[in-house]
């Protein structure tokens, strides 16, 4: 059962989701909030599977919202549900895994949800197959903990989004293999990339930034011109 919260100024628009997830037996409500200081306090206690969330609100844009909560020390995917589409490219910057326009088509919210459950469940059984039920997995110089989602290189914590994480986290187990984008993305999103492969590129590069920020790393994603991805820890 995935839990999820909705954050959106429009009482109506709330009630009209929690209707049309009424019938999923996989997902259950378990927070609905009209003001986004509210939901980004009462968040951390809750730690929803999932988060439905506006972009257009009055109080906080929705991309501004996602940003605040991106540190949080558990995992936790972001499906936007708005009117406008312009703002997909930014959404993808802030860790969220899909992106729902208005009006609501229950059967686009429903293939969302069972994406977000396949991959969950194709993450935890990486953890079991690698032996992670102590939380930590230590490749070189890195220690990640799935429950989490946190990176560790000696004491400095690495903050990445679930995305991030769940690609460096699969990179790093395969170091010099080179995965075509297309492939990469299939593996991490569970879904056919259809040639859009643009989600991925942002993240391969916000991780990049991330690993250059701590001095002391000996790791890099490379790109290879024509063939894809591939990840090599330096001697």
């Amino acid at each position: 059962m995935l839990k999820a919260i909705i954050v959106d100024d429009e009482i109506l628009a709330i009630n009209l989701l929690e209707a049309t997830l009424h019938d999923n037996s996989d997902v259950t409500i378990i927070g609905k909030f009209v003001n986004p200081l509210e939901a980004i306090a009462n968040i951390p206690t809750l730690k929803p599977d999932i988060l439905f969330l506006d972009i257009d609100m009055a109080e906080m844009n929705g991309i501004e919202f996602a940003s605040k909560i991106a540190d949080l020390p558990f995992l936790m995917d972001i499906v936007f549900v708005t009117a406008y589409e312009r703002f997909a490219i930014e959404a993808f910057n802030v860790q969220a895994v899909d992106y729902i326009l208005k009006p609501i088509e229950k059967e686009r919210l429903m293939k969302a949800i069972k994406r977000i459950s396949m991959r969950r469940k194709q993450f935890q059984v990486k953890a079991t197959v690698h032996h992670i039920e102590e939380d930590a997995h230590i490749i070189e110089d890195f220690h990640f903990h799935v429950h989490s989602g946190r990176v560790y290189i000696g004491n400095t914590a690495l903050a990445l989004s679930t995305k991030e994480f769940q690609i460096f986290f699969f990179l790093a187990q395969r170091p010099g293999q080179i995965f075509p984008p297309s492939e990469l993305y299939k593996l991490i999103w569970a879904e056919e990339s259809i040639g859009h492969t643009q989600a991925l590129k942002v993240h391969i590069s916000n991780l990049r930034k991330k690993l250059e920020s701590v001095t002391s790393h000996r790791a890099k994603i490379i790109t290879v011109r024509g063939s894809g991805y591939k990840f090599l820890f330096e001697p």
